[in-house]
């Protein structure tokens, strides 16, 4: 007669096997969020980068004189009509402040609202409410010759060409605020946006709360 043995875990080797599984996920849970907000973030940066080259790629293909587009929590977006950008800028009797400095204004004159091209937002509450952004707001003001000037932009100078560039900071709503996500401020899953004067693009990542790290661009 065959006999039949059942083998099962006894309590102590289960115990075990539940502590183990409880140090695990100790361990291992923050570096999981941390990794999920770093990706939340990074999406977010991607995103945006990409979006200003479909801005410029729009600008560059004469369709418009002007696009601006204002990075903040509901992106805005207005374009300037091919003859109003010549008269404003280019006509040989125009005399203003856009033409001399080479410069625009937030909504300025001859603009008009694009709804239609606002295809990215940084909500600041709700189930897409994932990061905070700095400043709370950077005008670009796109032509097919490049960035016009705007005074209100964070700057600073690229590592690589030493240029002065317009930079725009995304960080995680876990470990900041509105008021704490800045260029200067260190936070861990920090990225950022920079933009210079031919509208070139480049992502970085701060690393170690030290060092931006190019990863795009």
């Amino acid at each position: 007669m065959l006999t039949r043995t059942i083998k099962a875990f006894t309590l102590i080797e289960l115990l075990v096997v539940i502590s183990i599984l409880g140090i695990f996920a100790v361990i291992a849970y923050p570096n999981v969020i941390k990794w999920i907000n770093d990706r939340e973030v990074k999406a977010e940066a991607i995103k945006t980068a990409g979006y200003l080259n479909e801005m410029q790629t729009t600008v560059k293909s004469g369709k418009y004189g002007m696009v601006q587009v204002a990075l903040q929590p509901d992106v805005y977006v207005y374009t300037m009509s091919n003859e109003n950008f010549r008269n404003t800028y280019k006509n040989l009797s125009t005399n203003n402040t856009y033409k001399r400095n080479n410069s625009c204004a937030y909504r300025q004159s001859g603009t008009s609202r694009k709804t239609n091209m606002e295809t990215i937002k940084f909500p600041s509450s709700g189930s897409d409410y994932v990061v905070h952004i700095s400043p709370s707001r950077t005008v670009l003001c796109m032509t097919s010759d490049g960035l016009l000037n705007y005074g209100g932009n964070q700057t600073e100078r690229d590592p690589e060409t030493r240029l002065m560039v317009n930079v725009f900071t995304i960080c995680s709503k876990v470990n900041t605020s509105r008021n704490s996500c800045s260029l200067r401020a260190r936070q861990d899953n920090m990225y950022k946006v920079t933009v210079d004067k031919n509208i070139n693009t480049k992502v970085y990542k701060l690393k170690n709360k030290s060092t931006w790290i190019k990863i795009d661009g």
